[in-house]
């Protein structure tokens, strides 16, 4: 269950930027964490002990925050989370769904957190909560609420996508009728391969930064 992002834009969304670091890393390991920790929930709710067993089932950021792949998402256009380990055998029912609910767990709790963290900018910018606090803390709660609204919202869209490791290739991999798997076992080992080219190739980059734009855009039209 890897977690990972691309860079959005022309530019980049999530390159280097000393004036936002601090942000980002919060906002990072946030996202990062409850990613992680909606896949081992979702297993184990479904009768599949590994993840729980191997210290992954908890919010502590120290248990799913990969410091090399943190390191390079802040100084470039990707980097990862370490993935959930989970054992399909053990789940409870439909295995196949199994697998389908427990990829999707990680990208829809990173929607969530985008509309929690949109309802906290809506909060900041219509009230006067912040009235009597300090620049710095205004600036540091503002900025880390902005920054971990767009995070959420491009992790969801990025793993969203069905590209192998990504957790859209599981989704939908065991959405579709057994037949379709060796199609599937043909092409994932070229997986990483292709989000590399998403990376670095120009001109792919809207592949990301489309659905990206109108996810934040219809969740921004809520707000009115």
């Amino acid at each position: 269950m890897n977690c990972s992002l691309l860079g959005t834009g022309e530019n980049g969304l999530f390159n280097f930027d000393l004036n936002t670091l601090l942000f980002r890393i919060i906002a990072f390991v946030i996202a990062f964490t409850v990613h992680e920790w909606a896949h081992a929930f979702v297993a184990y709710k479904l009768g599949d002990p590994t993840a729980k067993n191997e210290g992954r089932l908890t919010l502590n950021p120290i248990s799913h925050v990969d410091p090399f792949g943190m390191l390079l998402i802040l100084f470039g256009p990707f980097g990862w989370a370490r993935p959930v380990p989970f054992n399909a055998f053990h789940f409870r029912g439909n295995r196949r769904l199994g697998v389908v609910w427990v990829s999707l767990a990680g990208p829809l709790m990173n929607l969530l957190l985008a509309f929690l963290f949109m309802g906290a900018m809506w909060v900041l910018a219509t009230t006067n909560i912040t009235a009597a606090w300090p620049d710095w803390a205004t600036r540091l709660v503002g900025e880390t609420v902005k920054w971990s609204f767009m995070i959420n919202v491009a992790l969801f869209v990025f793993n969203m996508l069905p590209i192998a490791p990504l957790d859209g290739s599981k989704i939908l991999r065991y959405l579709l009728p057994h037949r379709f798997d060796r199609f599937f076992d043909k092409i994932e080992p070229y997986g990483t391969f292709a989000l590399l080219l998403l990376v670095f190739l120009p001109g792919l980059g809207f592949l990301i930064y489309q659905p990206y734009k109108w996810v934040m855009g219809a969740m921004l039209s809520l707000l009115g």
